[in-house]
């Protein structure tokens, strides 16, 4: 997998979250069918959600990852952010309308259809999901793509909801009806919080949130690096998808050649694209009188 392209790798994990959704789908509804389980089939609808999401999903991936063009000269990189905002609102939906059930069972507890067929099924869709969040865990890792990490919560959320089911299904066996409302609304908690978690990222990219404080400690430090920089001012970055902008003017002595300051520039921003590989870089060039050289300078 190391091998594989940034790109080609966040389309391979949406493909495999979309797989994933439809094979749950495939099995719930033999197993709903076959068992009547009235939890099985709020797992079944939540399914069919996660196979909308995914695919919405998938597609903004895909258009994140067209190149600038005449029209979008910045990229297309904010697809993955408003894909992030769609399924934020999805997450939260489903959480409250969880929570909601959840405390009605809770009050009234009932018994459920706790069939062999209905544990095995929530079992193996735990394991299908945990492969799916491990693969998806690594594609954030590597690419930072916030789709992705988005897809990811949505999924965590479904894996806890399917662990609550399967907790429901064997404590309704043993007599224990109120774990299912409990487990409901812990879980339904839960999601609301990540919810909120992706949802304020997501729209902090949107808006062009500044990138963190650690960030724009690199970029000082590396034009520190350069003795022919005598500092910099209005130092501007934020994130589109994969591709970070970084904007700043560096000072310079107004005595140094044309040739001199170009090659400076170009020092710098060869220096910033070793760390951050995906950046757009965009300096210009002060004159400063000065002599002897000032300290380096640069409000962060």
């Amino acid at each position: 997998m190391k091998n594989l392209s940034d790109s080609r790798l966040m389309l391979l994990t949406g493909v495999a979250s979309v797989l994933t959704a439809v094979l749950l789908i495939s099995v719930k509804l033999v197993a709903w069918y076959l068992s009547d389980s009235v939890a099985m089939l709020a797992s079944l609808v939540d399914s069919l959600m996660d196979a909308a999401a995914s695919l919405v999903n998938l597609l903004a991936i895909r258009y994140s990852l067209v190149p600038a063009d005449a029209e979008h000269r910045f990229g297309h990189g904010k697809a993955e952010a408003l894909a992030g905002l769609g399924q934020a609102v999805l997450i939260t939906l489903s959480a409250l309308f969880l929570l909601n059930e959840s405390v009605g069972r809770l009050l009234s507890p009932q018994p459920l259809e706790a069939t062999t067929l209905a544990v095995g099924v929530m079992v193996f869709s735990i394991v299908v999901t945990l492969a799916l969040l491990r693969l998806q865990s690594y594609t954030v890792k590597r690419t930072g793509s916030t789709a992705v990490e988005a897809d990811s919560l949505h999924y965590l959320s479904d894996l806890a909801m399917n662990g609550g089911i399967l907790l429901a299904l064997i404590g309704a066996s043993f007599g224990l009806l109120w774990l299912d409302g409990l487990a409901g609304v812990l879980i339904g908690l839960y999601v609301l919080r990540a919810a909120w978690q992706v949802g304020h990222h997501s729209s902090q990219l949107l808006l062009d949130r500044e990138m963190s404080a650690d960030v724009r400690q690199v970029i000082a430090s590396i034009v520190a690096e350069h003795p022919l920089a005598l500092g910099f001012h209005q130092l501007r970055t934020r994130e589109s998808g994969r591709t970070c902008f970084i904007q700043m003017h560096v000072d310079m002595d107004e005595n140094l050649t044309l040739r001199d300051a170009h090659d400076l520039v170009e020092s710098i921003e060869r220096r910033i694209h070793e760390h951050f590989p995906e950046a757009d870089v965009l300096i210009h060039q002060d004159p400063v009188r000065v002599s002897p050289k000032v300290p380096l300078q640069g409000p962060l």
